[in-house]
């Protein structure tokens, strides 16, 4: 196994057994996110052909800084990528609406329908391989203890838990490979680093009742390196969760970022008191036609109820995690710095 470069100062990747990648084409739906640009780089440092496709033509700079020629697709458009899936031998599927607000049509629209244009698109062109990028939401945030992958959530009515749970079920049925990953943070990551820090700095940061909500937490070089392997000798119709298998309370979690940007440790507060507050959160946004920094469905997402199983991934296809938390929060408050976030 021959080392790569390290993909943020980090450690150095390794590569994936199984998945021979030079002149390969492989296509990353969703690459100017966080999750799909990594994904591009190091399928670009292993010596893939990578087209990177993106519905907001302003991601182009970044998304060919990672070596992968850009195209503006839109998930929604089969024709669009009927023409950018041409020729392209492996996809891996990112593009999804990942944020706690938003229409029920909306989600519905991205997030099944995109999946399944992607999937169906990738069927007439003949891809080998295509691997979904799901979520530890599929199983719900109710159920105490460890779930296995078999367990699916109650229907909660939030637009994004719900649409990422039945795209997951679609692109299971379709024959994909699909990855579940838990709380993705590291450098870029808009909800568990950006936006934290932000509520941390104006003191605003809280968790709902006792702050004992279950973090998964998930380094995204570690979730890059699981869905390489999956790529490489997942099976079709198999989900693989990824997560370190560590488990913190969001409590202290958004406590090391509050020392990151040096403000006062989260606050409890008591559940209804929150949904309250959040619901100023989303009044104030939506008179100044902005996103709000934090939302009732918001507090669904910190109060997690229990963890999921990991040992498919580990025990299958031999992923290990290499960044635990320490190092993790190591690297995103050396980032933060660089990038004068604090």
């Amino acid at each position: 196994m021959m080392p790569t470069g390290p993909r943020d100062g980090g450690r150095e990747a390794e590569h994936v057994a199984g998945l021979t990648l030079d002149g390969r084409k492989a296509a990353v739906t969703g690459a100017g996110g966080f999750i799909g640009n990594a994904v591009c780089r190091e399928l670009v440092e292993r010596g893939a052909e990578v087209v990177g496709l993106e519905v907001k033509p302003e991601t182009a700079a970044r998304v060919m800084e990672t070596g992968a020629s850009f195209e503006a697709c839109d998930v929604t458009d089969r024709a669009a990528l009927d023409r950018a899936l041409e020729g392209v031998e492996l996809v891996v599927h990112t593009a999804a609406h990942v944020r706690e607000w938003g229409s029920m049509d909306d989600f519905v629209r991205v997030n099944v329908g995109g999946t399944r244009n992607v999937l169906d698109a990738a069927e007439r062109a003949g891809v080998e391989r295509v691997l979904h990028v799901s979520s530890v939401v599929v199983y719900g945030y109710d159920a105490p203890g460890e779930l296995d992958e078999g367990a699916y959530h109650r229907t909660y009515g939030i637009p994004y838990i719900d649409t990422k749970s039945a795209s997951d079920a679609l692109a299971l049925r379709r024959g994909a490979i699909v990855v579940r990953p838990g709380d993705v943070y590291g450098p870029h990551s808009v909800p568990w680093v950006v936006r934290p820090l932000e509520l941390a700095k104006s003191n605003q940061l809280m968790v709902p009742g006792e702050g004992d909500g279950v973090m998964l937490p998930t380094y995204i070089d570690d979730l890059v390196e699981a869905i390489l392997l999956a790529l490489a000798n997942g099976e079709r119709g198999r989900a693989y969760t990824a997560w370190d298998g560590e488990p913190v309370t969001f409590e202290e979690y958004f406590n090391r970022i509050a020392a990151i940007a040096g403000g006062r440790p989260a606050r409890r507060m008591p559940r209804p008191l929150a949904t309250a507050v959040a619901a100023a959160f989303e009044a104030i946004a939506s008179a100044r036609g902005n996103p709000p920094r934090f939302s009732r469905n918001a507090i669904t997402f910190i109060d997690r109820r229990g963890a999921a199983s990991n040992r498919r991934l580990r025990e299958e296809l031999g992923w290990e995690p290499r960044v635990d938390l320490d190092e993790g929060m190591r690297r995103v408050e050396r980032w933060a710095r660089e990038e004068g976030l604090v």
